[in-house]
Formats: C-alpha cells, sequence, structure tokens
C-alpha cells in the first residue's frame, strides 16, 4: 500500500537535495554537444538544479522568519550575508582580480565584479552570476514573508510574476529597460514559491499517496518538454519558457526525490548531505577554478565530471573548513 507523500520531507532531506541540485548544475556545466546523445541532451536540462536551490532556499527563508518571534530584520540579513558573502568574496577576487591584470576589466568593473557581482547587474552573465541574484533575492524576501503572513491572498504573487515574465518578454519598453536580468526575473516565481511552500512544510502537511502518480506525471511531461526544448530548439524560443516549465519539473521531482531518499542507505544520504553542506563553496570553485583547467584534455563527459568533482570537492571543503574559522562566523 502507498504511504502518503509527507511535504515536510523537502526540510528532512533539505542538505541532501542540496546536495543533488548542485551535482546536477556541475552536469550541465560540463557541457558537451546536446545532439550527440540523449544523455547530453538531458544534462542540458540541468539548469534545474538553480530552480531547485531557490525553492530549497525560499523554504529554509521561511523556518526562519518564523522560527518562535519573528526574525528582525538586522538578524536576518546578518545571518544570510556571513554564510554567503565570505566565500564570494575570496572567490570572486580570486578570479576577477587576475583578470583586471591582464587588462580585462578596468579598476572601477572589478571592484563592483567583486563586491556586488557587476556583471549579472551590467547584462554579462558568467559563472558566478547565481550569487548577486540569491543575494538580492534575500534581500527582499523579508518584505514578501512579511506581506503573506499579514495578508494571505498575496500568496498568489509568484503568478503575477510569470505574467511579467510574459511582459518583459514582449512588452519592448520593458524588454529594453530590465530584459538583460531575465536570467534573473525568470526565477522569482519559484522562490516565492518555495517560501509560499515553507508553510506546508512547517505544517508538516501530507498530500494522498496516489498524487505520486500526478506527480510523476507533472515531471515526465514537464522533463519531456525541456528535452524537446534542448534537442533542436535552442535559440528558436525566448529562454525564459523554459524556466516556466522549470517550475512544475522542479517541484515534482524534489518531491519524488524524497520518496527514493528514504530507500537510499545512510553513507548515500550522508554523501549528498556533506554536497550540500559546502554547496555555496562549490559552486564558486568548480567551473572557473577545475573545469576551465580540465576542458583542454578533452577526457570525456563522464571522466570530466568525476575528477572535476573529485577535485572540486576538496577545494571546496578546505574553503568551507577555512571560512569556518572567522570569529563571526
Amino acid at each position: 500500500m502507498m504511504k502518503p507523500i509527507a511535504i515536510h520531507d523537502l526540510s528532512r532531506y533539505r542538505g541532501e537535495l542540496m546536495g543533488i541540485a548542485m551535482l546536477v548544475v556541475m552536469l550541465f556545466h560540463v557541457g558537451g554537444n546536446r545532439h550527440e546523445t540523449l544523455w547530453l541532451c538531458m544534462s542540458r536540462c540541468g539548469n534545474v538544479g538553480v530552480d531547485m536551490f531557490l525553492f530549497l532556499s525560499g523554504i529554509g527563508l521561511w523556518y526562519a522568519w518564523t522560527k518562535g518571534q519573528p526574525s528582525t530584520l538586522l538578524h536576518f540579513y546578518r545571518r544570510r550575508l556571513l554564510r554567503i558573502y565570505p566565500a564570494w568574496l575570496l572567490l570572486s577576487s580570486l578570479y576577477y582580480i587576475p583578470l583586471y591584470i591582464q587588462g580585462k576589466f578596468t579598476l572601477w568593473q572589478t571592484i563592483g565584479n567583486v563586491l556586488i557581482g557587476w556583471r549579472l547587474w551590467s547584462g554579462f552573465v558568467d559563472e558566478f552570476w547565481f550569487i548577486p541574484m540569491i543575494l538580492a533575492f534575500y534581500l527582499l524576501a523579508p518584505f514578501y514573508m512579511m506581506l503573506i503572513r499579514k495578508y494571505s491572498s498575496w500568496r498568489w504573487l509568484p503568478v503575477l510574476a510569470m505574467v511579467f515574465c510574459v511582459l518583459l518578454q514582449y512588452w519592448k519598453p520593458l524588454n529594453g529597460t530590465l530584459g538583460h536580468l531575465e536570467i534573473l526575473f525568470s526565477r522569482v516565481p519559484i522562490f516565492l514559491l518555495g517560501i509560499n511552500a515553507g508553510q506546508w512544510v512547517k505544517e508538516e502537511r501530507q498530500l494522498e499517496p496516489h498524487a505520486f502518480w500526478l506527480l510523476l506525471l507533472v515531471f515526465v511531461l514537464s522533463f519531456g518538454v525541456c528535452i524537446n526544448f534542448e534537442n533542436g530548439l535552442r535559440g528558436r524560443f525566448p529562454l525564459f519558457m523554459e524556466r516556466m516549465i522549470y517550475i512544475p519539473l522542479t517541484v515534482s521531482a524534489l518531491l519524488l526525490l524524497c520518496k527514493g531518499l528514504a530507500y537510499l542507505p545512510q553513507w548515500g544520504l550522508k554523501g549528498l548531505a556533506f554536497v550540500g553542506t559546502v554547496s555555496l563553496e562549490l559552486y564558486l570553485v568548480h567551473v572557473n577554478f577545475v573545469l576551465k583547467y580540465l576542458r583542454p584534455y578533452d577526457l570525456g563527459y563522464w571522466e570530466t565530471m568525476l575528477l572535476m568533482t573529485a577535485i572540486a570537492l576538496l577545494l571546496a571543503w578546505i574553503i568551507h573548513q577555512l571560512l569556518s574559522l572567522l570569529p563571526w562566523k
């Protein structure tokens, strides 16, 4: 007999799910010709790992904000900043300062890139774009959480965020002003949905057992659409469309993964949780400090992925341990 689907498992397995999301992103970054094999085409959908991170982050923020007495803005911002900014400052400096020395950026561009990720805000997406985006989301999140605690009807705001993505694409005045930030705005809905889901997770709500088949149907259909997009249609549709499909793909995949993680041995759970623990450092280090130096060897997809993962995990753990020694951590 099938068991109910416990939404609380999104919190119970949060570290493991973060680890899976990070591995999915790494599979995406290894790259390759998307037409070469079905697997490489599927791996191009690994961009959904970003949405998985954002959904889980939203759940975590709701927990933090509603834990005991409402959190103060200062306390909330301080905790998020101290978790993210030291690692960001270290690794962005190691990346951008050598490029400045090589003459690829001006001094002011370098300072902006290191401090606030100016590359994203000026319309250039590099491998560091996620960090300035998530910091911006964290900056605005408390105001959304205060709003929905007072007026629950505003939980529908993610739908308006989806409408805004369409408007951003097709209304020329808006596109001309903010179109370069499409990669950010198209991730707002899933982040807000994660905050919304935080209440359900905290209340330990359950879905009826047969909801499993609905989740499976949603996953298969949305994943199938994304594969079709990647298999020959890339460049023939606005990118925000695929990111809208990532929303049902993310939610269904995470809930189905929770069902699967219940059967994983402890060593597997611990391994994924470890990846989740160092996911920030792993994200910052795996492309620009490891993969960039492996690509010239053309080792093959899986060989590159495995070697990159091993080296990047070691570096991420070292950085995580060093940063944990900071007096304010």
